[in-house]
């Protein structure tokens, strides 16, 4: 075979705009460099096959052959093009699930790991709010954040980020301390060694602030130098050091801290291909958490449109894969900005849509999360503002309010979530019988407005708002198995992706 005889051909379909003939030249070409194992070349294939797709508005079709794009660049040793590639076929990859709400006795303890603080079902509600004039005065404390931050959100958080420098005492944050207490709420305490990892000894000082947390009474998720896989922060070191001085820290703390204070292990999302090698291990670590942001970026936009399609879900998903069966898991600290830095572009419904179908889905997709710290700050850093403040944008503010009334949303360490949530499919049979059945549909298009379920092609359900919860009587199917089709609309009544559940019937 001529594979670059045909290649040119196709590239000269490409200029014409015959993409589907393009795509098949492509197509016969792109098995013989795989078998050859050209890798490289092979993925060149399969990044321009869909990139024709997407042309078409094939975009299933994009997806798959930008996977195999991906896969053949891993394969050839290009592990960033590879990452790049799956991220475009991520961007554009529809999918749908189905749950029906049950209750927390009916889940018992399938999501739990029996940890210190840890809620059998549900997941506590946190901020960092200290930064947002609306709800904290620092110079009069008055307002204080733990007084006004629930009045603002509507609901009482159970509890509240606090950073605080190695080396200096407890006493430093004092007012923080005792607000907690009267508040009855619990500090995550970002402890930060700015002077690097060498200032972390097994020394009087580490010992003496142990013991004067377990004295506060307050509880304490002690989340040690964060963010270490990131080459942002001072303790960014060889994985072997940070291990140690972690587990050095988590040795002291439970020993001197054995009833108030878990230690919690909280790298960035990014880059996800360190944070492994920077796990300190079970014995030492109590909770994992993780920073989780998002900002517009239509840089990366597979179909150049500006569009950003990224999902700020999904990005919990590497986190949790890696640690929920082990640990407790959480957002340590995370929000959705509101603009788009680069160009003052004001991204208000996009950041409210993300924001909600985010905390709505997340007690679907992943029961065992455990806590959500929101950052409630509107901070410059490198001269790049970051847009997250509720008091600033007052969609956002409501989007939150809406999102965190969830009862699976917990305002007290105690607490326990009265709901649960129950995927649906063939192998995890739904009651005959009128259910609440919610779903999580991404698609291409960065925002849905409606979505409708179909049974037997007769429209059951119409919803509109996330996560597009409906009931849905399943008498009718008793002892069948059905197919459950969700169809998701954009904001212009476009169907964009129809979905098809097989569900059993008991």
């Amino acid at each position: 075979m001529d594979v670059w005889g045909i290649y040119k051909e196709a590239q000269k379909l490409d200029e014409k705009g015959k993409y589907a003939e393009a795509i098949a030249k492509y197509q016969s070409i792109a098995p013989e460099f795989a078998n050859k194992k050209e890798y490289g070349n092979a993925a060149g294939m399969y990044l321009r096959i869909g990139n024709d797709y997407a042309k078409l508005k094939k975009y299933d079709d994009a997806v798959a052959a930008w996977d195999l794009e991906s896969k053949y660049y891993g394969l050839a040793g290009n592990t960033q093009v590879s990452i790049a590639a799956k991220r475009s076929a991520d961007m554009l990859r529809s999918k749908g699930s189905l749950f029906v709400e049950t209750t927390a006795a009916a889940a018992g303890s399938a999501n739990t790991h029996g940890a210190k603080f840890e809620p059998k079902n549900g997941a506590f509600i946190g901020a960092y709010a200290e930064l947002d004039p609306a709800v904290h005065n620092s110079k009069t404390a008055n307002p204080f954040y733990t007084d006004q931050f629930p009045v603002m959100t509507g609901k009482k958080h159970a509890a509240y980020l606090e950073y605080f420098t190695y080396g200096k005492p407890l006493s430093s944050i004092q007012s923080h301390i005792d607000h907690a207490r009267a508040a009855g709420t619990a500090i995550e305490l970002g402890v930060q060694p700015l002077e690097g990892l060498d200032q972390v000894q097994d020394n009087e000082y580490l010992h003496q602030l142990a013991r004067d947390i377990e004295a506060s009474g307050v509880k304490v998720f002690l989340r040690f130098a964060n963010e270490m896989n990131g080459d942002w922060v001072k303790w960014h070191v060889e994985p072997k050091l940070y291990i140690e001085k972690f587990q050095l820290v988590a040795k002291v703390f439970h020993k001197e801290a054995p009833n108030n204070v878990v230690m919690v292990w909280a790298p960035d999302r990014l880059p996800e291909y360190s944070i492994a090698s920077y796990y300190p291990g079970d014995a030492a670590v109590d909770w994992v958490g993780v920073s989780l942001y998002s900002i517009f970026d239509p840089s990366l936009d597979p179909l150049k449109q500006g569009e950003d399609r990224s999902s700020h879900l999904d990005k919990f998903d590497n986190i949790y894969k890696l640690y929920a069966s082990r640990k407790p898991v959480f957002i340590s600290e995370g929000g959705v900005s509101y603009m788009y830095p680069e160009k003052k572009l004001d991204k208000s419904d996009w950041a409210v849509y993300k924001l909600k179908e985010f905390y709505a889905t997340l007690p679907m997709l992943y029961p065992k999360v455990k806590a959500v710290f929101y950052f409630d700050s509107n901070h410059d850093a490198s001269a790049r503002i970051k847009y997250y403040m509720l008091s600033a944008n007052q969609k956002l503010l409501a989007g939150y309010k809406q999102a965190v009334n969830n009862p699976f949303y917990l305002s007290n360490i105690g607490d326990e979530s009265p709901v649960a949530y129950k995927a649906i499919s063939a192998a995890s049979p739904v009651t005959a019988a009128v259910q609440s059945v919610s779903a999580y549909v991404k698609t291409w298009s960065p925002t849905l407005a409606k979505v409708t379920y179909e049974i037997g092609s007769k429209t059951v359900a119409t919803t509109t708002s996330l996560p597009w919860t409906a009931k849905i009587d399943f008498a009718p199917y008793k002892g069948k198995k059905i197919d459950v089709v969700i169809k998701a609309y954009d904001g212009k009544n476009t169907l964009v992706t129809t979905q098809k559940v097989p569900v059993a019937v008991k």
